[in-house]
């Protein structure tokens, strides 16, 4: 199990290789430890591998040595699981594209990743209504006064009042940063972001230090989706 988590670890640097064709080269061998040392035919009988994926696999595996790059890796990101961990979110991997590795801070709740405590997603616009905010709130409270887990994106607007509502009514909240878990954006949620670490669980699918990108906010919604029950 610990070697094939190097190789989740690993074969998500391999440039190309995105969630979808990482999940199909995990459906066709054994291990992604044997996909690792696969030759070129056997490569190129997985769906959607081409002669310029393979090319490149070639070229970057013989650069990436995946137990001493997972121990590098470790260094500045100590907390991430990958599908070869027992405690990654099981509701991520009924998705089509689950993340190869999420990073998290703060506070983990087993029953979340198993998929026993009811999780909930709230998000919306990054410039809301008063009446928007108002409703967010109520509903955020309710759903955390419920014991259900609430689930958003820590963007401006409306993720913030459901994080911050769900908070206030002593409820637990996953936020699904579209930066790396030691980024706090926007900045304004700061103080927000440290009393979410005390009372919940920040988590990427993107490494420390990944700064705000326009294309990554987009691409954290399925995880927003997959995460929560309704």
């Amino acid at each position: 199990m610990a070697q094939e988590r190097a190789y989740w670890l690993a074969w998500s640097q391999i440039r190309g290789i995105g969630p979808i064709l990482l999940q199909r080269l995990h459906q066709h061998f054994p291990t992604l430890a044997a996909a690792w040392t696969a030759k070129p035919a056997e490569l190129a009988r997985v769906e959607g591998f081409g002669k310029l994926t393979v090319e490149t696999i070639l070229q970057q595996r013989s650069q990436i040595n995946p137990e001493q790059f997972i121990e590098k890796h470790s260094i500045a990101n100590p907390c991430f699981w990958t599908p070869a961990d027992k405690d990654y979110p099981r509701l991520l991997l009924e998705i089509p594209n689950p993340p190869p590795i999420l990073y998290y801070r703060g506070k983990i709740d087993l029953n979340e990743n198993l998929g026993i405590k009811p999780t909930v997603a709230i998000v919306g616009t990054r410039s809301p209504s008063e009446y928007g905010k108002r409703w967010t709130r109520k509903i955020s409270m309710a759903l955390a006064n419920s014991g259900f887990t609430v689930v958003s994106g820590f963007a401006a607007g409306i993720d913030t009042e459901a994080h911050t509502s769900c908070l206030e009514a002593g409820g637990r909240t996953l936020a699904v940063f579209g930066t790396g878990v030691d980024i706090v954006y926007p900045k304004p949620n700061e103080r927000l972001c440290d009393r979410l670490l005390q009372q919940g669980l920040a988590i990427s699918e993107y490494p420390a230090g990944t700064q705000p990108n326009k294309t990554n906010f987009p691409r954290r919604n399925r995880i927003i989706a997959g995460l929560s029950r309704a």
